[in-house]
Parts: C-alpha cells; structure tokens; sequence
C-alpha cells in the first residue's frame, strides 16, 4: 500500500510539474518575482519560510513535489546554485518536520516510544534546541553557500 501511495504522488507531481510548464506559469513567477521588489534574496526567504510552514502540515516528499515545479525555475532564473537551493530545501523541510503544531517527526517519535507519560508537548521542547541549531545551520548556508557545494566541487 505504501509503494502504490507514492507512485501515485509522485505520477501526480509528474502530471503537475508538466501542467506548470505547459502554462507557463514558473517563467512567470521568475520574471515577477525577481524584477520585482522583493529579488532574489526576498523571493528565497519567501520560499524557506513557506517551506518550514509546510513542513508543519504535510511531509517532507509532498512538499518537495508540490514547491519544487514552481520554485526550481525562479531559482534557476536568479542564478542560485542548484545544489545549494537543493541543500536549504532539504534543510528547511527537516526543520518544519519539527516544529508545532504539527510536526510529523516528532507524533512519529511519539507513536514509536512506548511510554504512556510521555507527552508530544515534551518531545517538542526537546526538539528545540536542534530547530534552533538547523535555522543556525541554514542561515549559515544561505551566507556562506560554498558550505553547500564544496564537496560536489571536489
């Protein structure tokens, strides 16, 4: 069941990121986004921010699937490196996986630990300290890409 789950979302996004293409839509986003006031650097914090805020709701793959059709050509457009947009993604993904209301890495945690006492709430103030560390991380990367892409430079 689960494989059928993801080949259906992935043929799904398949089917979306072609209708975007078709219509035109992230060429469009490109040239409003950055010729607008925001640039390239609004347009990115933008697109991390709704990223965490996903991340709160939905899992990791969906969000991927459904941001990365529109988001992938604006950052392309702006002259971002691939790799680097492709690291704070993943980055700001696991961040959302971890923050309130809804974090789905820490109900996961909550259903895998076998004690009753245990409170979701007390597994999310664990959790704090390393969201604050990945936001530590990813505003680092954002500064300093190159810690993204030396390694795939070697």
């Amino acid at each position: 069941q689960i494989t059928v789950s993801v080949l259906f979302l992935i043929l799904a996004a398949t089917f979306f990121s072609r209708m975007l293409a078709l219509s035109g839509v992230p060429r469009f986003l490109a040239e409003t986004l950055l010729s607008g006031p925001i640039g390239p650097y609004g347009f990115l914090l933008l697109y991390l921010l709704l990223i965490i805020a996903l991340g709160c709701l939905i899992d990791s793959i969906s969000i991927m699937l459904i941001l990365l059709p529109i988001a992938l050509p604006v950052a392309e457009a702006a002259g971002f490196d691939l790799i680097w947009f492709g690291v704070l993604t993943v980055v700001a993904v696991e961040v959302g996986l971890l923050t309130p209301p809804f974090g789905l890495s820490v109900y996961i945690i909550k259903t895998a630990v076998e004690d009753r006492s245990l409170k979701a709430s007390d597994i999310f103030r664990g959790t704090m300290p390393f969201v604050g560390a990945m936001l530590v991380a990813l505003a680092l990367i954002v500064a300093f890409p190159s810690i993204a892409t030396w390694f795939a430079r070697l």
